[in-house]
Formats: structure tokens, sequence, C-alpha cells
């Protein structure tokens, strides 16, 4: 079959929603499908450009440049008259494919797909990776934009027949369809999850104490805040531990940590600021344990943190609180430290626990990390159970 994968995400590796969106292709093409990409945002690649089209890992792509927008209007637009360019490419090339598959969209987008599907007789699924929380509108609980978030969840998305939820919470919410749990993905043969070459960092390689990473832009979710508060309470009793943050600079650490505290533990605290994401699995890799802490909310209970797969893949063990579908791949003592909540008390306790494991004990961890990204998150793993996910499509 021909599929379109289409969405809010900036293929090929511009966020954390192409890389989920790029890992289910690979499923799917697997499985001897054809599969093209309308990302509604994010750049092209100079060295993606074939006889005028754009193909990455043998996917072809096309960018509408309908998210990265800047001025009120166009943001206003967006929840009016949403996603314009990709509406008019839809229409252009519909008659082409066999199946829509859409991450991620608005109430209008929905509706739009699911009409225009309709008309073509053509198969609709939805990938679906959130429940949005009212604190990400201005406005709250009051915000028109929250009411139709709502709405699209509760009544629009319902009418799908077909789901990719990304958790169990959405999995039972939209029992009613014919559904393919799919937590994220990575693609375990790539070279990134296996050369891990030496780099020249001195703050980092000279380093023989325990090491935490926080890989990510870190949202409200992530409490980056509280993981700093608990380190710098544990390094006033002893310096062997260290917190490498990759996506945040030091400029922007502030926000964390004070500049005080920045100077007086610098071999303690490393902003790194952003990288590409080629090299997130290498900083996994040389640490002992990544952060995952989060509050228990709908939003974190109806999601799943793509650091989790990323963490395994490249074997590193995760310190967390137990939200989403965690528990179903943590271990603790195995794979993970799990703390009881995501207060700074538990995250000290936790960081002291880390630091009562021997070198073995850790090395041994991490060699468990790395068989549950192997056998959990390798998109590999779920090309069966996807087979008969789209044998029974509606």
């Amino acid at each position: 079959m021909k599929i379109l994968y289409l969405g809010l995400f900036r293929f090929p590796e511009g966020d954390a929603a192409a890389s989920r969106v790029l890992n289910n292709i690979r499923i799917f093409r697997d499985l001897g499908h054809s599969i093209h990409v309308l990302s509604f945002g994010g750049k092209y690649r100079e060295e993606d450009c074939v006889e005028g089209r754009y193909i990455y890992d043998n996917i072809s792509y096309k960018i509408s440049n309908d998210i990265d927008t800047h001025s009120w209007s166009e943001r206003i637009l967006r929840y009016t008259y949403p996603y314009p360019n990709a509406r008019r490419i839809i229409r252009s090339t519909i008659k082409e494919y066999d199946i829509l598959i859409v991450y991620n969209t608005t109430l209008q987008m929905n509706m739009f797909l699911q009409n225009i599907c309709r008309k073509h007789n053509k198969k609709l699924v939805l990938d679906l990776t959130e429940w949005p929380d009212s604190n990400e509108t201005p406005g709250g609980k009051w915000c028109p934009i929250y009411w139709m978030s709502e709405l699209n969840m509760r009544y629009i998305q319902k009418r799908f027949k077909n789901i990719i939820p990304i958790s169990r919470f959405l999995n039972r919410y939209y029992s009613g369809s014919n559904n393919l749990i799919l937590p994220p993905l990575i693609d375990i043969k790539d070279s990134k999850w296996n050369n891990f070459a030496a780099r020249d960092m001195p703050e980092l390689n000279n380093y023989n104490g325990v090491r935490i990473i926080f890989a990510g832009t870190p949202a409200k979710k992530d409490l980056l805040g509280n993981l700093v508060e608990a380190l710098l309470r544990v390094l006033k009793s002893t310096s062997k531990i260290q917190l490498l943050v990759v996506g945040v600079s030091q400029e922007q650490a502030v926000d964390y940590c004070p500049i005080d505290e920045m100077e007086k533990y610098r071999q303690n605290l490393i902003f790194l600021g952003k990288v590409p994401q080629s090299l997130v699995p290498y900083y996994y890799h040389i640490s002992d344990f990544s952060a995952i802490i989060r509050s228990h909310s709908r939003k974190n209970t109806a999601g799943f943190p793509t650091k989790m797969a990323e963490s395994m893949a490249a074997g590193c063990p995760v310190l967390m609180t137990l939200t989403s579908d965690l528990g179903y791949y943590a271990i603790d003592g195995k794979n993970a430290l799990i703390i009881n909540d995501d207060s700074v008390n538990s995250i000290e306790q936790g960081i002291y626990r880390i630091l009562s494991l021997s070198k073995e004990q850790i090395s041994s961890m991490k060699q468990i990390a790395r068989i549950t990204g192997e056998t959990k998150f390798d998109y590999r793993a779920y090309l069966k159970e996807s087979n008969l996910f789209l044998n029974k499509i509606r």
C-alpha cells in the first residue's frame, strides 16, 4: 500500500516528533509499503536532494512550512484555518495514497482529514502521543484554544477508526478503535547507537565520579530545577557526582541554578547547550544514569518520554519517577532506580542511592539497559503486531 504520513513534526531530524514518525515509518516500510512524508515544519537538507526530490533514509518528504510561524497574525490563523499549505498539498495528491496517517493535529485539521478521506474512500489513522494540559495555553481552562483541544480529544478523535496511541492510557480511552500501541522507538542498528568514539572534552573525559545526564530542552514537566537543587544538596557532602545537561546553555542555566553555585561547582554542573541529534547517544553512553523526573498528571500519564528509549538504547540506566507506561519497561535495581515522587528530597535520596553503587553494579545496569533498548525500543520488535494492525485497518 501507499501511505502518506503527515502532521505536526519537523522531518527528518528537527524534533522528537520527527524521530517518532521516522521509526514508525521504518516499521511500515519493512513490511513492504511505500511511505511518503508531509511534514508541517522543519527544513530541507540539501544533502537529501535527488533530482528535485528530497529523500531521507529512502523516504521521500515534503515540508509545508505551516508551523514554524512567529507573528501573532500567523498564530491566530493557525487556530482559525490551520495548515493551509498542507491542505492544498493533500487535496492535490490524496488520490495517490491508500492510507493517510496523521500525527497529533488540531480539531479543524482532524475534521478536514476525516471529511476528505471519507469523500475519496481513503483509510485514515491517527498517531497520538499526548493529551495537552490547560496550563499550556494562555488563560488556562478559560482559553478557547484549550476548549478546542478538549473537544478534539474527547469527541473528534473518537471518530477515528484506527489509532496508534503512544501509551496504554490513550489506548484505553480510545478503546473503540483498531489500535496499535507504539512507544517511542529507535533503530538499534543505526551507527549512532553503536559507535561511541571518544571526544576531546576534558571536563568530561577527566572526571572519575558518577555522571547523571539530563538531555533535551526542558519543559515544565521535566522538573530540571528540582534535579539541580537535589544535586546541589548532595555536592555539599561529596564531589563524586556530576550533572551533564545537554540542551541548556550556560546563559540559560541561570534559570535553574544560581550563578555563584555554578562557579563553585563548575566541574560538577556541565551545561552543554544544544548539540546535533546524532551526538546525543554519545553523551548518554558516557553517563552512568540519565534522569527522567516527572510529576503525576494526565499529560504525563498519556504521553511517553522519548528519553526513555534513547537512554536504554545507549546503555544508560535511568533515575526516574514512574509515570506513563514506564513501569512496563523499568525494573528497579536492574535498568533503573525508581524514586517515590518528583520532590527534591526524593531526587536527593535517589542520587545518594546511585553513589552507593559499585562500578560493577553500574556496569551491570548499563548492560541490562542496552538489552532493554534492543528488545523493547527497537522498531523491529513491533513488525508482527504492526502487520496485524494494518490487516485490520478500517
